[in-house]
């Protein structure tokens, strides 16, 4: 699921049956995981992200996102063929209220 957050300055990717997913800045991103009280953050990768580089479980959480999400533009924007301005303007959040998965999700 795609969602931005509150206040426009970062995109996630997030899965919320499994409460993991990559949150996007304007260029940089960082694995989101949800925990009982809040979300831990994991280290920041600069975009274009060099996927061969990248620690196994940031690939594994881009993998997981683009298996249950096959529409996504999470590939093109963590490698930079679609800058974040573009991904934020096509944002899709099925409830129309950006942020509003992350409350479903808890």
């Amino acid at each position: 699921m795609k969602a931005t957050g509150l206040d426009g300055t970062y995109i996630d990717y997030f899965n919320a049956v499994h409460g993991f997913g990559i949150r996007v800045l304007e260029d940089r991103c960082l694995v989101v995981i949800q925990i009982e009280d809040g979300e831990l953050f994991g280290p920041v990768h600069q975009i274009p992200v060099q996927f061969e580089t990248v620690p196994s479980h940031v690939r594994s959480i881009v993998d997981d996102h683009v298996l249950n999400y096959p529409a996504s533009d999470l590939l093109d924007v963590l490698t930079g063929k679609k800058s974040f301005q573009e991904a934020l303007d096509s944002q899709t959040d099925p409830s129309g209220k950006p942020g509003e998965w992350l409350k479903s999700a808890l």
